[in-house]
């Protein structure tokens, strides 16, 4: 409730800005209690419900939106795996055995675990424990690059079950470009914001398969350009790739379509190091991928007011 009375306590300073003139005129029409016809007192009460109606479309709720995705009480699945789980499945990942995480992952549904828990918990730990071992040097990177393969593999086996909880889209859903930054390798973490979003009824186009796929990699500026996005989102694993998403971030503003574009970043640099959010040019990041979808939720109502 501590978010929603913050909005409620800063809508009078907002209204006071926006519309404190229009009201001191509504109620000034109003007239004096003795007139006769009521005619005032009815337009000045016609005046204040149109103003209020405003004030509720443009402040309350594109607020309310921002508050529910950045609150900690949010609706995402409770951790279903332990520590313990996570070193088995990175152990697995990294052996011999090609299905060992498969069947794994596998047994953590029988007891219990959700895609969806499994996606924004032993998923996301064991890539972030693979990167690791490649920055310590503990593991090369042709076995972390296997390693991480397996475990795309996971997701997609994940896959039908997570999205059978799928929203019905729309007619004209919103649509978000996903790619990571220029010379990123990292991926996984694209792949499962995919999974989120198209869940949520969203029109996905780029991805880390098509950033591979196109020689010289995906032209981000010139989709933009040519198709309408509601919002671009990019991954980051690496302060040395900082400079090359800035300027494909300027790029991409530049020819977007969509004069409102808003532009997401995400990886765990950006946790460690919110400051580079805006040093890149983003709007936002976001701390899993079910805060993404939350987040970017919230962008377009603020969108949604502003038009």
């Amino acid at each position: 409730m501590a978010g929603v009375e913050q909005v409620t306590n800063s809508i009078g300073q907002a209204y006071t800005e926006s519309y404190g003139q229009s009201w001191a005129d509504g109620r000034e029409a109003g007239g004096s209690p003795s007139d006769s016809d009521g005619r005032a007192t009815f337009t000045a009460r016609s005046r204040r419900v149109a103003l209020l109606s405003r004030v509720v479309e443009k402040e309350i709720l594109p607020r309310l939106a921002l508050i529910r995705a950045s609150s900690g009480n949010d609706t995402a699945p409770a951790r279903m795996t332990t520590e313990s789980d996570t070193l088995e499945l990175v152990s697995l990942l990294l052996g011999d055995q090609d299905d060992g995480a498969g069947t794994f992952i596998h047994l953590l549904e029988l007891r219990g675990a959700t895609p969806s828990s499994l996606y924004l918990g032993i998923v996301t730990d064991a890539a972030r424990r693979l990167g690791q071992l490649w920055e310590d040097d503990r593991c090369d990177f042709a076995r972390v690059t296997i390693s991480l393969g397996r475990l795309q593999r996971v997701v997609r086996a994940l896959s039908p079950r997570f999205q059978a909880a799928a929203v019905t889209p729309s007619t004209h859903p919103d649509t978000i470009l996903l790619l990571p930054a220029p010379a990123e390798h990292h991926t996984l973490g694209l792949v499962i914001l995919s999974e989120f979003f198209l869940r949520e009824g969203w029109h996905v186009i780029g991805g880390p398969v098509a950033a591979g796929l196109v020689p010289g990699g995906f032209d981000a500026a010139a989709t933009v350009g040519g198709t309408w996005v509601d919002i671009a989102g990019f991954s980051l694993g690496s302060t040395s790739r900082v400079e090359g998403l800035t300027a494909c971030i300027s790029s991409v503003r530049k020819a977007s379509k969509n004069r409102y574009l808003f532009v997401m970043v995400g990886g765990p640099l950006f946790l460690e190091h919110p400051e580079l959010v805006a040093r890149v040019g983003a709007d936002s990041t976001a701390r899993d991928a079910a805060s993404a979808v939350r987040q970017a939720r919230g962008l377009l109502s603020m969108r949604a007011a502003a038009e």
